[in-house]
């Protein structure tokens, strides 16, 4: 392409039994902001992973500047101004924010010692010209998801010779302000000629954002789309071959009330929280930053402590101190931290689904083999997980695959009541709309769900009904056609201000 000074030329990358990427075609142009989506194994990563040296392709050729490249380690892509901010965070959470930022370029006075004065001296200038509050003398480990989010960020644009940057996810954990701080920065590395691969599961944000964007499926790029020319129902079809059909809620009756909470109170965070779920309801906790909402969830599954909480499960009051007391009475969780609080990352697949419903129905007696291996492979055929074999490593699947190995451990027990933190977080549109079908059928089968979701849409497209809270006390409640996306923002919205 003319002005492209990137450019990936038939690239493949064989892993065992997988071809990850199939003679891709790929390019970048100087100083634009060039989207990447797709669905979680259509690629994506693979490609990101070769430009960044953090894996090498099987054939095909990168040329940079017209040039044939090899780039076969991480310092070789970096000596090329090549750098990729992860997802799952990289940095050094007992160093100060400082060092973080200046990590392998510490001022020097002399030779092995360090010069903090003028570390931090540089590190509160960077700081300041971004607009970030934060001290360049704090321990990262004290700082926010999301501030950490931004000091990863602030550490690889304030590298030399930055010519690309590589974004995976960045707004994962952002609330709507950051996400808006963040394009704002990324304006600024525009107008310094810096390039910037944005990847994303988030497409209103990437038609916003996109001055470009590729649609991988399968290992090929299916469709480049420059701007103006893309919006997200085209992004959609092209990520999954077909157009996406959309059905409308079921709908929900009201006479048997199976979990209720009462006068729950939490140190700092919920006052005197009340509500009521009926069998078969999806309630929605809405609510921005700071609401409360997910110190309420975990509290109901015994994950945070409270200062006082009534509980009734189909009539019955009932005491949840511990996970161990919800999952007697059959509620589980889904926490939003996949990778930290779900997933046995060593363990396969079968052992990732396996374990609670063995305890639950065997105890500390002798497992049976058979019966495992039965159970993990009806829910690797009933959830569609994407699977070599129930023995493979779970680190080896997709992260939609990873959720859906979640999901079926939850559902091993026949959990009665459901609640769900972000259950689709991170994943892409095709595994999302698989999981939503989950949900509801889930709804119509008599399971009672809650549910907590960073994205507003998410609510609404789910929920039959709504409760919204600021600053831990309800503060808007919307119930099957009053749910929608304009009450829930006004509302949310309107009781922060």
């Amino acid at each position: 392409m003319p002005g492209s000074f990137v450019k990936v030329d038939k690239v493949s990358k064989q892993f065992p039994g997988t071809l990850a990427l199939d003679e891709i075609e790929f390019d970048l142009n100087k100083g634009e902001v060039h989207a990447v989506v797709g669905e979680n194994g259509a690629g994506k990563s693979t490609l990101m992973k070769i430009l960044s040296g953090a894996c090498t392709k099987t054939s095909g050729r990168i040329l940079i500047n017209g040039e044939k490249t090899e780039i076969n380690s991480i310092d070789d892509a970096q000596k090329y101004g090549i750098n990729m901010i992860y997802q799952e965070l990289t940095n050094l959470p007992k160093l100060t924010v400082a060092e973080n930022i200046f990590l392998g370029m510490l001022p020097e006075k002399s030779k092995g010692l360090v010069d903090f004065r003028e570390l931090y001296r540089k590190a509160g200038d960077i700081l300041k010209g971004h607009t970030l509050d934060i001290s360049p003398k704090e321990k990262l480990a004290k700082l926010t998801v999301a501030e950490k989010q931004f000091v990863e960020i602030i550490r690889v644009i304030s590298a030399k010779n930055a010519e690309i940057v590589i974004m995976d996810e960045p707004t994962s954990s952002l609330s709507k302000d950051e996400i808006d701080k963040l394009f704002l920065i990324i304006g600024e590395l525009k107008k310094k000629n810096i390039t910037i691969i944005y990847i994303s599961h988030r497409l209103d944000e990437v038609v916003q954002i996109a001055d470009r964007v590729s649609v991988f499926r399968d290992g090929k790029n299916r469709g480049t789309l420059e701007k103006g020319h893309f919006d997200e129902e085209k992004i959609i079809t092209l990520m999954l071959g077909h157009f996406l059909e959309r059905k409308e809620k079921h709908p929900v009756k009201r006479d048997s009330v199976i979990f209720e909470v009462r006068n729950l109170s939490i140190r700092r965070k919920i006052k005197d929280f009340n509500m009521k779920l009926y069998e078969g309801e999806i309630l929605g906790i809405a609510g921005l930053i700071g609401s409360g909402k997910d110190e309420l969830v975990k509290s109901l599954f015994g994950l945070w402590p409270t200062l006082s909480k009534e509980i009734y499960f189909k009539g019955n009051r009932i005491d949840v101190r511990s996970p161990g007391d919800a999952i007697k009475h059959n509620i589980v969780y889904l926490p939003e931290e996949r990778k930290i609080a779900s997933l046995f990352a060593q363990l396969s697949v079968k052992y990732n689904i396996s374990p609670i419903y063995l305890f639950n129905v065997y105890g500390k007696s002798i497992l049976k083999k058979r019966i495992e291996d039965d159970l993990t492979r009806s829910f690797v055929d009933k959830l569609d997980i994407k699977t070599s074999d129930v023995n493979e490593e779970i680190v080896n699947l997709s992260g939609g695959n990873q959720q859906k190995v979640v999901f079926a451990r939850l559902l091993s027990i026949k959990p009665e009541l459901m609640i769900l933190n972000d259950p689709t977080r991170g994943i892409d549109v095709g595994s999302k709309e698989e999981i939503y079908k989950e949900i509801r059928n889930l709804s119509k089968q008599g399971t009672s769900i809650i549910l907590v979701s960073s994205e507003i849409e998410e609510i609404n497209y789910l929920s039959n009904r709504v409760i919204v809270l600021s600053k831990g006390e309800i503060h808007g409640e919307f119930t099957d056609d009053e749910v929608t996306l304009k009450n829930i923002l006004t509302c949310a919205v309107r009781v922060s201000q």
